[in-house]
């Protein structure tokens, strides 16, 4: 007779929130486009770090969106 395995599933490994997000992922989440989102950086309004040539945007997707809703009141 074979022997069975009963062993427990390995947990999930815990969920780390992104620190950074590349723009295209950023467009992805926002639902906005690079052109947009190159001139909200622009105007300071997606917040962003350089390193090297690279823009790394600092905000979620969701707490831009949030932060642009309670702006306009929306």
């Amino acid at each position: 007779m074979a022997k069975v395995d009963h062993k427990q599933p390995a947990p999930e490994p815990p969920r780390i929130e992104k620190a950074g997000y590349s723009v295209p992922e950023f467009c992805y989440g926002a639902g906005i486009g690079r052109s947009k989102a190159y001139e909200l950086m622009g105007d300071g309004l997606i917040r962003f770090v350089t390193v090297g040539r690279r823009r790394i945007i600092t905000d979620s997707p969701a707490e831009f969106l949030a932060r642009v809703a309670s702006n306009t009141g929306g």
